[in-house]
């Protein structure tokens, strides 16, 4: 079964994206701050990573940048999902490595097309 971590200050947010991604047969960890991402990575080396921009302690950026650098971490997908709207962040999110940006708000549709592009589904 693969593997995601939902990252997400907002428990609401985490209940949410965790139902849609228990429906795609994920299994799913969640992290409320970067810290707990990066923990989470090691111990239970993620498939996909679904995180918000802005988190506690360390913010969703700088969370990719540092497992994308970090070459003993298995390298999971790397989708971000928040109300940043600005292309700047965006194109900064998907140039250091992310592999897609959802803006919220969502849905189960737009998640799917999201993971068959990228071979999860």
């Amino acid at each position: 079964m693969p593997h995601c971590l939902i990252a997400d200050d907002s428990k609401i947010m985490r209940m949410l994206l965790r139902k849609i991604m228990e429906n795609f047969g994920f299994d799913v960890t969640e992290a409320e701050d970067g810290e707990e991402v990066l923990e989470h990575c090691v111990s239970d080396r993620p498939d996909l990573i679904i995180s918000d921009w802005s988190l506690p302690l360390i913010d969703g950026i700088d969370v990719l940048y540092k497992i994308r650098a970090d070459r003993k971490i298995k390298q999971p997908r790397f989708l971000f999902c928040s109300y940043v709207t600005d292309a700047a962040i965006i194109r900064q999110a998907l140039d250091g490595g992310a592999d897609d940006f959802i803006m919220r708000p969502f849905d189960e549709d737009i998640i799917g097309s999201k993971l068959a592009i990228l071979g999860l589904l």
